[in-house]
């Protein structure tokens, strides 16, 4: 410690060299060791206050650091005794600042293992998935290029006034609505020709590619605020792959129901039903494979095609032989589709996330580097405990948990709602899940998604049945008493079933009508009373009353 050697003047030189051994060998805080110093040097100056001469002086000074001891041992003790006599507020805040310190330093070796490692890039889920949408059939087989082209074919006319046309019947327009839509129908012609074309094929898939183009480019800038992830190219891909040409598609489905309603508004219900029957087949096309938003649109066309049904079966009187043919048809597309739902392709994004945010060992396996934690945590406290134990699921787990995640929740969707609506299934999805923080947040989702998959189901099922009611009518000149009247008469297969029930649908007969119904979200039998909104408008599958398919609900 540099200071003034004036503070030494009069002790000898073996008294200045202890002491300044002492203070270094304390190794304390400086206004400390200043403390110490002085102390040592009154008492020096104390001792050789009597001494006559330098000689004299040496010799006390020698006896002094004699009695004193070792200069290293005294500076230690004299540190000590100094931290003892400090202040308690002192002695916490020193503490509280060690153990900070440790913290720390403990937190940094934690974040250092979530850095610490590389991923290996291995499979290209691109690929992965056009061989599991394809299912190696011909492209000669796929329907969804007749689809795309439909989409370029397609001339957008959709003003103003037909926007206000589209979901109404052709003799409730005024003239200037019924020219547009007669000139929207001609226009199009050859881009719905190509969706008759390509639902006579059997299958239908996107193929992705791996470029992504500069319009996909542009769009997911906007969605990551200005930043492509390289990480999430992937997403990229597919998003811009599976999504550029479903806008397209709903536009043309819509364009295929105007041309429905005008038919059957101009006489013509057996092309009117067909066109019906083609919005199914191409909404059934997009259901049961690839990317579920692709599966999603799906749903969406088929409910066009089968509310624009009921709209036809609604506004005019259509010949029982018409009827029967319809019927048959929609029959044979229900038994022959095997699922509406197929989660499977949603395990690319996943497994993409997985082997881009795992180290490699080089026998598949591995642990999670920072950016994959989403797919290891679930709540706070087990997240907390992983993190400061080094104890998150390795690779192989993650992967276990995905792959048991989306057998199981593809196994639910396949259950009816009044089966899960069971006290012991009711929280299924949010326990499926709970392993990961990615697949808690889209439980619930995909739990929804299997819902609507009933609801077109049960939709397409009341269909039949208000076809065969119909049909019945014009056959016997009434009503059946009962459904099952109908399927004793060979009117129907069998009894059209409510999920939300697991029993047949309401029916029964009303003053020159009849209704039929669901239980819907409520599982309450209501007798077929419907929920309305302060406009008195029916809010159709809302969660409380029924759902009623015929009288069509205005």
């Amino acid at each position: 410690m540099k200071k003034n050697d004036n503070i030494f003047a009069g002790l000898p030189p073996v008294a200045v060299e202890y002491i300044r051994l002492v203070i270094k060998k304390m190794g304390y805080r400086r206004k400390v060791r200043e403390d110490v110093q002085a102390e040592l040097i009154a008492h020096f100056e104390d001792t050789l206050a009597s001494c006559a001469s330098e000689k004299e002086k040496e010799e006390a000074s020698q006896k002094i650091i004699t009695e004193f001891g070792n200069a290293k041992v005294i500076g230690i003790l004299a540190r000590r005794a100094k931290k003892r006599c400090r202040p308690l507020w002192r002695t916490v805040i020193v503490r509280s600042l060690q153990a900070a310190a440790i913290i720390v330093l403990y937190l940094g070796i934690c974040f250092a293992h979530l850095n610490i490692g590389r991923p290996n890039i291995s499979v290209n889920y691109v690929d992965w998935l056009n061989k599991l949408v394809s299912q190696g059939n011909s492209d000669s087989l796929n329907a969804r290029p007749y689809f795309d082209k439909a989409v370029e074919l397609w001339i957008p006319m959709f003003s103003e006034i037909l926007q206000k046309s589209l979901h109404d019947w052709p003799g409730d327009m005024n003239e200037a609505q019924r020219q547009a839509v007669a000139k929207v129908l001609d226009e199009n012609a050859k881009a719905i020709e190509l969706i008759k074309e390509g639902v006579e094929k059997p299958y239908c898939w996107t193929t992705y590619s791996s470029d992504v183009n500069e319009s996909v480019k542009k769009a997911l800038l906007q969605q990551t605020g200005g930043k492509i992830i390289p990480d999430y190219e992937i997403t990229a891909v597919l998003w811009g792959n599976g999504m550029k040409n479903l806008p397209g598609y709903r536009r043309v489905a819509y364009t295929l129901a105007m041309q429905a309603s005008w038919k059957a508004y101009c006489g013509d219900t057996k092309g009117a039903f067909s066109d019906c029957f083609i919005l199914q087949k191409f909404g059934s096309h997009l259901q049961g494979k690839g990317l579920l938003v692709e599966q999603l649109v799906g749903i969406a066309i088929d409910a066009l095609g089968l509310n624009r049904a009921f709209m036809i079966l609604e506004k005019v009187d259509v010949p029982a032989d018409v009827l029967k043919n319809f019927q048959e048809e929609v029959e044979r597309e229900d038994y022959k589709q095997a699922k509406v739902i197929n989660l499977e392709a949603e395990k690319a994004f996943l497994y993409d996330y997985i082997q881009k945010s795992f180290t490699d060992d080089g026998k598949g396996n591995g642990h999670v580097l920072a950016k994959g934690l989403p797919l290891v945590i679930d709540d706070w406290k087990s997240s907390l405990w992983g993190f400061i134990s080094f104890s998150y699921p390795d690779k192989r787990e993650v992967v276990a948990t995905i792959d048991e995640y989306f057998e199981r929740g593809q196994q639910l969707i396949e259950e009816t709602p009044r089966e899960l609506h069971k006290a012991e299934k009711i929280d299924i999805w949010d326990n499926l899940g709970e392993k990961c923080f990615l697949l808690k947040m889209t439980g619930p989702a995909h739990r929804k998604v299997g819902e609507l998959s009933w609801r077109v189901r049960t939709h397409r099922k009341s269909l039949i049945a208000v076809l065969a009611v119909l049909r019945y009518k014009k056959t016997k000149g009434e009503y059946p008493a009962n459904l099952e009247e109908l399927t004793a008469a060979g009117y129907l297969k069998e009894l059209p079933m409510d999920p939300w029930s697991d029993k047949p649908l309401g029916y029964r007969k009303t003053d020159g009508n009849f209704i039929l119904y669901g239980v819907g979200k409520n599982f309450v039998d209501d007798g077929g009373q419907v929920i309305r909104d302060d406009k008195g408008k029916v809010k159709q599958y809302a969660d409380e009353g029924d759902w009623v398919f015929w009288p069509v609900v205005k």
